[in-house]
């Protein structure tokens, strides 16, 4: 997960402090069900419990277990990206692109795609444009992101960025730089050995897009290919965002389920 900020300067946007924080633990702890509560509408995870109360990782989530809820659940409420990308923070930017790879391009080219994918099966097309529109529509993951009409470094999850608009216009920007520059390192023969790999859940695929996203690529795609793999990759990951991220509840990053989101979480 992130550690842009610390326990202290995360709270001190609420302002709370470290003391009033761990009163309310101490105060509270017969009651699992308001410091969970609190805990979700804070962005306190349960790493932040950790620090603030001294408990263990595995005793936070037994205490929640008791009244049947999950740690994990206060995990992961990143907007972008829900893993420490280290040194590939630098493949996620605004898309300043024109012409065929702007945003607004991107975008109706990944609506023509759908259409293209799904002509003998027209009545999932509205679903499917749905689900990709509505993913950057949404909203963030916790309420409180977007009250200051900002997302910051610290929400967005990505440490490197500066704060932007909170608008689905920027989150889709995001998005849409982040595969630019995904697909800009990526040479054909390492998006071949991506794409066949077997076990997409072991380690030694995490290793291989870790070392294929930090190598620079001699690649050299014309805008069209490049609009071609962003809109196949858009959908891939809006699908696995919603059939994954509905069943696990766990994961709500727009970029969680990208090839830099596979190779960190």
């Amino acid at each position: 997960m992130s550690n842009c900020i610390s326990i202290e300067a995360h709270l001190a946007k609420f302002g709370i402090s470290i003391q009033q924080a761990n009163d309310f633990i101490n105060s509270n702890l017969h009651k699992p069900e308001e410091i969970f509560q609190a805990a979700r509408d804070y962005g306190v995870t349960t790493q932040m419990l950790n620090e603030l109360s001294g408990y263990s990782m595995n005793d936070i989530s037994e205490y929640f277990k008791t009244i049947d809820l999950e740690s994990r659940d206060l995990d992961d409420p990143f907007i972008l990206v829900n893993s420490d990308l280290n040194s590939l923070e630098s493949l996620v930017s605004l898309n300043t692109k024109e012409d065929t790879l702007s945003n607004t391009s991107l975008h109706a080219a990944t609506i023509q795609k759908i259409h293209e994918l799904f002509k003998n099966e027209p009545q999932k097309i509205p679903d499917k444009i749905d689900d990709y529109e509505v993913m950057f529509n949404l909203g963030p993951p916790r309420s409180y992101q977007d009250d200051d009409s900002i997302y910051d470094a610290s929400e967005l999850g990505v440490c490197n960025l500066a704060s932007v608009p909170a608008t689905p216009e920027s989150l889709e920007s995001l998005f849409n730089g982040s595969l630019i520059n995904i697909f800009s390192v990526l040479d054909d023969n390492e998006l071949n050995l991506i794409n066949g790999f077997s076990n997409k859940n072991s380690e030694e695929y995490q290793a291989l897009l870790i070392s294929s996203l930090s190598t620079p690529s001699s690649a050299i795609r014309s805008d069209a290919d490049i609009v071609s793999l962003i809109t196949n990759e858009t959908i891939r990951i809006v699908e696995t965002y919603w059939d994954i991220g509905d069943v696990e509840d766990d994961l709500d990053g727009i970029l969680d389920y990208s090839y830099l989101g596979l190779a960190t979480i």
